[in-house]
């Protein structure tokens, strides 16, 4: 399956050049400011997450399942969701958005407001902006830490898989298997069905909890897990490693904390342009895209139905995951990490 792997990301590299009490929530037509209905995107795929990881792999039909599953979301629509999920999360910080408040009484709200739009770094530069970015940083590196954990079960299911007869047969008819897999991921498709019980934990007001102090509220470590009612969300320990901004991948965190920036004064309604430019962030996209890119050249190679298992694992978990962290890197400067922190450079103040 090694040498599969090095194929496929090849062949993607030169194409990329080149349930009961469910809710089905459409796909917008339009790339629009709407943050709830974004976020519902990157929910529905968390909500796949969480599935999969307690799915049974012991049948082909199961397996079928577990493919369609992971291809269903569509890559703009998980960029769009993943930024407002980060906006939101900004939102909950006190110190940043007593900051954007204290820079619209000086420099007057417009001013601000047309700051954070036209410039997506504007906003985690004023003050709280430390407070923010750690915020997010941490929330990235859980969400990130939770995919890749998910595809690590999925790949060593490939391997064990091997020993058994269904899973080492040929796979058939797999053009079509990866016609329709594409199909599930192509844009205007509807987004998956999320429990109608987690719809009202989406929605949420700035300054209404607290993710710093609560792993389980909005923008935790471990919301995800509570979202659903999992009970292992009790024992949580902070972040070990002491995170700085990747500045390849770090406009992401600007254009979250510029909606967020947005929500605190209350000018998200009358920018829905703004806040629909900013929710979408091109690197982030582009990852997303090589993902699902990944995926399709991988399971094309695929010649058994255990390899497609793999394929589920590594692209549609796996890669999905390292985009999400890709935001965030060890800050191999500090000397004493401290569980949780930080090292940023932002401040600017009135």
């Amino acid at each position: 399956m090694r040498s599969l792997a090095v194929w496929t990301t090849t062949a993607a590299v030169a194409l990329l050049g080149g349930v009961a009490n469910a809710q089905t929530t459409s796909a917008p037509a339009s790339e629009s400011g709407d943050i709830n209905a974004a976020l519902t995107a990157y929910a529905a795929y968390q909500n796949d997450v969480t599935d999969l990881r307690a799915a049974r792999l012991e049948s082909s039909t199961q397996l079928e399942t577990a493919l369609d599953t992971v291809a269903r979301h569509n890559r703009s629509s998980l960029t769009r969701g993943w930024i407002a999920y980060g906006a939101q999360t900004a939102a909950q910080s006190p110190a940043f958005v007593q900051g954007v408040r204290d820079a619209a009484a000086y420099y007057g709200r417009d001013a601000v407001v047309w700051a954070v739009t036209v410039d997506p770094g504007y906003a985690r530069g004023l003050r709280g902006g430390s407070e923010v970015t750690r915020m997010l940083l941490n929330s990235a590196a859980a969400d990130s830490a939770r995919i890749v954990g998910v595809a690590d079960r999925y790949q060593e299911l490939a391997y064990s898989l091997q020993r058994q007869r269904w899973a080492n047969a040929v796979a058939p008819q797999q053009a079509a298997r990866v016609q329709r897999i594409r199909g599930l991921g192509a844009a205007g498709q509807p987004f998956a069905p999320i429990p109608a019980d987690v719809t009202p934990r989406l929605h949420v007001a700035t300054l209404s909890l607290s993710p710093q102090t609560d792993p389980t509220a909005f923008g935790g470590a471990r919301f995800w897990d509570a979202v659903r009612g999992s009970g292992d969300v009790v024992a949580v320990s902070a972040p070990s490693a002491q995170w700085r901004i990747n500045l390849t991948r770090g406009e992401a965190i600007d254009r979250m904390a510029s909606v967020a920036a947005l929500q605190a004064l209350d000018a998200v309604n009358d920018h829905q342009s703004a806040v629909g430019t900013l929710l979408n962030d091109p690197r982030s996209r582009d990852c997303f895209e090589m993902a699902q890119l990944q995926l399709y050249q991988c399971m094309s190679a695929a010649r058994f139905r255990y390899e497609n298992a793999f394929c589920l694992g590594q692209h549609g978990l796996r890669d999905v995951g390292l985009c999400i962290g890709a935001v965030a890197q060890p800050d191999t400067s500090a000397m004493s990490p401290v569980s949780g922190t930080v090292t940023t450079t932002t401040g600017r103040g009135r």
